[in-house]
């Protein structure tokens, strides 16, 4: 069965032209037209021999995903893309200001059980390869505007990122690799429901990334009732490893996703137990009013209740704001993704 060629790391690229008595330089020449030009297929890259052409084409896959489906709001472009091993996944490209932001998915649906996530009410059927995640950014990058080129990546799409850990990693390696996309490590985002153990881990990749941790309760109760897949966990737990994680990286702060929910965790006592839980370690909290989700009937609380409790959590301590989803008229917002045609 034929790899993606964006299995490869840049040494691999270069063991195996080895292995077919190519020279070192070629690697580069491999890595431009895959990365830089956005080859489409083998034949295109017209520098190579024509019978290293042949034999990269007889062991690889180069190119953007089958498109199954695809919606464009204001501001997100979505694509339901088929993966060469199996399995649909949703993947967008979000627009804010001057900024394009690839979503990318790790798995094919999710154990999580997020009750608020239409993800979450899937089952995991395999984790994706980490070529399989590269090729969904240089998806979105093939059909979208040249122009405006994706400068960020965030792995918020569908999936547990840390439950698919060791692809994840190296799909970031790739992606911040300068041989390979060169995106900066700082404008890419890893996010996690809040595995532990995996946290603790990552803090010792040297990988100086965004992290992003699901939190969206104040308590382990409430925490237990919205992400079942990881009430293992205490609230106090995952504090404390993300203060681990901090010290670990040079002070940097961990951003906390808090979905904001009526009636469910946007009480202003919340705010305080919040607040008692993240102000004395480095910390961004960002409330999120809950998206509409088909068999969710949970709903996000009023534009004045979501501004109290933020308030109130800055008054506290924290550094809070609220984040603005994009792709909601598309169902290509945080919690929406879902994995099947009509979105």
């Amino acid at each position: 069965m034929r790899k993606l060629l964006y299995e490869l790391s840049f040494d691999d690229a270069g063991s195996w032209l080895s292995h077919q008595g190519q020279k070192p330089f070629r690697a580069r020449q491999l890595f431009e037209w895959a990365y830089e030009k956005n080859a489409r297929t083998f034949d295109e890259m017209t520098n190579l021999p024509a019978d290293l052409r042949e034999v990269l084409a007889g062991s690889f896959h180069v190119g953007p995903l089958p498109v199954l489906d695809s919606q464009r709001g204001p501001d997100a472009h979505k694509l339901l893309v088929q993966m060469p091993r199996g399995g649909e996944v949703e993947c967008v490209a979000i627009t804010m200001g001057n900024t394009r932001t690839a979503c990318l998915s790790s798995q094919v649906g999710c154990d999580m059980g997020c009750v608020f996530c239409a993800t979450g009410q899937t089952k995991c059927e395999r984790s994706l390869e980490s070529g399989e995640i590269i090729a969904q950014l240089i998806t979105l990058r093939a059909t979208g505007n040249p122009l405006r080129p994706l400068s960020n990546v965030v792995f918020m799409g569908m999936g547990e990122p840390f439950g698919n850990y060791d692809n994840v990693v190296r799909a970031i390696r790739l992606i911040t690799d300068k041989m390979a996309l060169g995106i900066s490590p700082s404008k890419v985002t890893v996010s996690t429901a809040g595995i532990v153990p995996m946290i603790r881990k990552y803090a010792q990749e040297g990988l100086p990334t965004e992290l992003a941790v699901s939190l969206n309760a104040p308590n382990d109760e409430i925490r237990r009732r919205l992400m079942p897949g990881v009430g293992k966990w205490s609230v106090a737990e995952i504090a404390a490893v993300c203060k681990e994680y901090s010290a670990a990286t040079g002070g940097q702060p961990v951003t906390f996703a808090y979905v904001l929910i009526s009636g469910v965790n946007d009480l202003l006592d919340h705010a305080y137990e919040l607040a008692r839980l993240l102000r004395h370690q480095p910390h961004h909290v960002n409330v999120i009013p809950l998206n509409p989700v088909g068999h969710c009937e949970m709903v996000a609380p009023d534009k004045q209740r979501t501004s109290a409790f933020v308030h109130h959590c800055r008054q506290y301590g924290l550094n809070a704001s609220v984040r603005r989803s994009k792709g909601r008229e598309i169902d290509g917002a945080c919690g929406q993704l879902r994995g099947r045609r009509g979105g």
